[in-house]
């Protein structure tokens, strides 16, 4: 089996691997779309807002909980209108826009790498990209995110193209301002700041300050302003003061203005969030900058080392700054932008660092590809590869342990435990063909497993072992195509979640009080409950039982537990873990 796919591979071309892997990512992020976890709690406000358009007709002002939402600009609702229109209402075509920008980005990658860079560089950045968590999770969320970074993307696209044309395609001038005026409608401001600080920060360091001229600034500005002042212009007529206050004040002043410290957040976000090939771009930078790859035997003396290394790390930068390597420095000045661009914003959001996820596997692509072409193992590779075999080793065997103690007090179907055979797998993988200096199957072992082990893990083990009741209620709620509002009582983020999975109004509520007054009403309306809260506080309460599942009690998992589960004191079953959570009706 493993000689006909290598037989096959090998006649392949590169656009045809490429597209086999959009096809194979695609489907991995589609898989089980529809579950929750992972989710993000942002999610509840485009689904619903969304749902309300499609069922309204009105396709200019989001509502959400029957307030005015001016929190981002259209577009995305636009193309997750589309998508319910297409697919039919539900939270699978909700995250379908996602997914679906997900994978053009992958394919877009592939276009920008070629442009910069010549070799394997592209075929591998693709491989990367979707192999890295950050990016992968996005890629389902109904959020504006992934769409957003899709169209800077496509912005930095068309600016190389017209970069590397001598500013000679004017064609291309106006599809990057058109790009980022999509972006812009999609998420706002850092649609056009991030690609615009690139271009400027670029187009200096490589002393081409002169072309600006030929950037064709005053009609970008003209295509941003047909772009994205005519909705902006017709919720000002609409809403007025209301719709100009939120803008300048909850989406400009608190925005900017705030107590929150400067951090080095998002460098941290950077590195764990690109795991395991944040190692690999580390030991790429440090050869970069002359930090590793210069041998100091010849050198007596550690402050004679470190004056090496500081005179190593000159050359390196001054080099990085040549013809030759412009491409390099353009995917640097990416990063940085990223990062400094959020720092100073201070408002800390991992998917923040989204944008950058490109350019580091654009990087750690080169750095693999560079190595095949000299056809050498560069320094730090052996430690780096090492950490990345231990890494999935030690995932494997806690992955392993972990589902193993859920199957003694939950049944864990028997094809979960492909995912720490595949980690195992992938280590031994990683770790064999090392030695072999097989850079690109390496590549590809690592992308590979992390995609199906990503897929497997969100769509299937993590829904399966939540045991979160959200699910069943929200199809017993869509199955009776209840309308009207649910609240739930001290359920901490089950309100959100139940919101995402319906698209319906979800009341979080906190004291008795507020369930009384939310059941005072001639309509039907919801509540989710546990039992306990039931029996104790709201016995007296007239309430249907519509529907009723299981969740974990939080903080039972201890040591004396796990002693319990593994039979050396008492056995315990599952209903000693969970609380039976009720949908009540007051009709």
């Amino acid at each position: 089996m493993w000689t006909f796919l290598q037989e096959l591979l090998s006649k392949a071309t590169e656009k045809q691997l490429v597209f086999l892997w959009l096809f194979f990512c695609f489907a991995a992020l589609t898989y089980e779309l529809g579950g929750v976890p992972l989710y993000h709690t942002d999610e509840n406000y485009y689904v619903e807002s969304t749902r309300n358009m499609v069922a309204s007709g009105d396709y200019l002002t989001p509502i959400h909980h029957d307030q005015k939402r001016f929190a981002k600009p259209i577009l995305y609702y636009w193309l997750m209108s589309a998508s319910y229109k297409i697919f039919g209402v539900s939270l699978v075509s909700a995250r379908m826009t996602s997914a679906f920008f997900g994978s053009l980005a992958i394919g877009l990658l592939y276009l920008v790498s070629r442009r910069l860079f010549e070799g394997r560089t592209a075929l591998y950045s693709v491989l990367i990209l979707p192999a890295t968590f950050l990016y992968f999770q996005i890629s389902r969320w109904a959020t504006t995110d992934i769409v957003m970074n899709f169209f800077i993307l496509l912005a930095i696209y068309f600016f190389v193209r017209l970069y590397q044309s001598d500013f000679k395609q004017k064609n291309d001038a106006y599809l990057f301002y058109l790009s980022m005026a999509l972006g812009f409608m999609t998420k706002g401001p850092p649609a056009v700041i991030i690609p615009c600080m690139i271009a400027v920060i670029f187009l200096m360091a490589t002393r081409r300050q002169a072309s600006w001229s030929q950037m064709r600034i005053f009609q970008g500005l003209v295509i941003l302003l047909l772009v994205i002042l005519p909705w902006f212009t017709t919720m000002f007529l609409l809403h007025g003061d209301e719709f100009k206050d939120h803008i300048v004040g909850a989406e400009i002043s608190n925005r900017l203005v705030h107590d929150t410290p400067f951090s080095l957040y998002f460098f941290g976000v950077l590195f764990r969030y690109h795991m395991p090939w944040a190692l690999f771009f580390i030991v790429a930078f440090f050869h970069q900058f002359g930090i590793l790859g210069h041998s100091l035997s010849s050198v007596s003396g550690v402050s004679k080392g470190i004056w090496q290394v500081l005179s190593n790390i000159k050359t390196s930068v001054r080099l990085l700054f040549a013809r030759e390597n412009e491409s390099a420095l353009l995917c640097y000045i990416w990063i940085l932008v990223c990062l400094v661009l959020f720092t100073l914003v201070r408002t800390e959001h991992s998917r923040y660092m989204l944008p950058a996820s490109s350019a580091v596997a654009i990087l750690v692509a080169k750095f693999f590809a560079d190595m095949e072409k000299t056809e050498a193992d560069w320094q730090g590779y052996k430690v780096t590869t090492i950490l990345t075999g231990i890494i999935f080793l030690v995932t494997a065997i806690s992955s392993c342990g972990a589902l193993y103690i859920f199957n003694l007090i939950y049944s864990v179907p028997i094809h979960f435990f492909i995912l720490p055979a595949l980690l195992l797998l992938a280590s031994i993988s990683v770790l064999g063909l090392r030695k072999k200096r097989q850079y690109g199957k390496q590549v590809f072992a690592i992308s590979f497993s992390l995609v199906f082990a990503f897929s497997f893990l969100i769509g299937e083990v993590i829904p399966h072992l939540s045991r979160y009741p959200m699910k069943l209620f929200s199809e017993k709620i869509l199955a009776d195509k209840f309308s009207g509002s649910t609240g739930v009582y001290r359920l901490g983020n089950q309100r959100a979640k139940l919101g995402v999975l319906t698209g319906l109004k979800v009341f979080g509520f906190f004291h008795p009080s507020q369930i009384q007054e939310f059941m005072d009403t001639d309509e039907q309306v919801l509540i989710v409950m546990r039992e306990k809260d039931l029996r104790e506080i709201f016995s007296s309460v007239p309430l249907k039982v519509v529907a009723e599942d299981i969740a974990w009690l939080r903080g039972r998992v201890d040591w004396e537990r796990l002693k319990e589960l593994f039979g050396k004191t008492e056995s315990v079953g599952v209903s000693s873990l969970t609380e039976k959570i009720y949908l009540l009706s007051n009709k």
